[in-house]
C-alpha cells in the first residue's frame, strides 16, 4: 500500500476547473486532492494492508456502545499486526481481552510505548475537543497516523432529507456524532492542531474519508 501513497499526482494548478470556482470568491474556494485508490476495497482489507506487520495503537478499539466480538475491527486486526488498543470505555475490556494478544488502555498516561502507526477509525467525529484530542495523538509519537471519518459529501444522497411540508430534516447519523467532516475540514483540523504532514487523503468504504499523515519531526524530550 506504500506504493499508493507514493503515486505521483497532479498539482492543484493542473486540475480541471470546477464551475464552483466561477460562482464564489476565490477566498472561499478550497481545493483538496482526494484519491480514489481505496474505492471498492473492503474496509478490513484496507486497514490490514496499511497496518500489516507494524506496531499499531488502535484508538477507539471497543466500538462502543455496540461492541460485537464477531464484527470487532480490533479482533480482526489482531492477527495481522502487533496491536494495542485505547478506548475511554474500559468497562468493555474484560469482554475483549481474553481474545487478544496485545494490551488495552483507557488512560493516556499508560501509553508509553513507541508505535509505527496510530489508527483512529471513525472516532474524530465523536470527540468534544478536537484540538486537544489531536494533540494527545501527536504526543504518542508514532511515525504514521491513519484517521477515517464519515464524509458529508459521500453520504449526502443517502443520509440527508428535508420534508418541506412537515418542515422536518431527517439525518441518518450515529446519535453521538458532533459533526460531519469534508476533505477540506479534515485537512484543516490536521493542519491547525498537529505538526503532521498530510501524505494523502482518499475516499474510503463508500461513506468515509481516510487520511494518512506522518510526523515531520521526532518528538522532543519534553513531550
Amino acid at each position: 500500500m506504500s506504493a499508493v501513497l507514493a503515486t505521483e499526482r497532479k498539482t492543484m494548478d493542473e486540475l480541471p476547473v470546477s464551475p464552483l470556482e466561477y460562482a464564489h470568491q476565490k477566498y472561499f474556494v478550497q481545493k483538496v486532492k482526494v484519491g480514489e485508490d481505496f474505492v471498492g476495497v473492503p474496509r478490513l482489507d484496507a486497514f490490514v494492508a496499511l497496518c500489516a506487520d507494524k506496531r499499531v495503537l488502535h484508538v477507539g478499539c471497543v466500538d462502543w456502545p455496540i461492541t460485537d466480538l464477531k464484527r470487532s475491527l480490533h479482533l480482526q486486526l489482531d492477527a495481522h499486526c502487533q496491536l494495542d488498543g485505547f478506548d475511554i470505555h474500559g468497562e468493555v475490556f474484560p469482554l475483549m481481552q481474553p481474545h487478544l494478544k496485545g494490551r488495552l488502555f483507557s488512560d493516556w498516561a499508560d501509553v508509553t510505548d513507541r508505535y509505527d502507526t496510530v489508527l483512529v477509525p471513525e472516532v474524530l467525529e465523536h470527540v468534544p475537543d478536537v484540538g486537544g484530542f489531536l494533540k494527545q495523538l501527536d504526543a504518542v509519537g508514532a511515525e504514521q497516523y491513519i484517521i477515517t471519518v464519515p464524509d458529508a459529501y459521500s453520504c449526502f444522497r443517502r443520509h440527508f432529507d428535508y420534508n418541506s411540508g412537515a418542515q422536518t430534516f431527517v439525518e441518518v447519523v450515529h446519535p453521538d456524532h458532533n459533526c460531519w467532516y469534508t476533505p477540506y475540514t479534515l485537512a484543516n483540523v490536521i493542519r491547525k492542531y498537529t505538526p503532521w504532514q498530510l501524505d494523502g487523503m482518499f475516499f474510503f468504504n463508500g461513506m468515509s474519508l481516510l487520511a494518512v499523515a506522518s510526523r515531520t519531526a521526532a518528538p522532543s524530550a519534553a513531550e
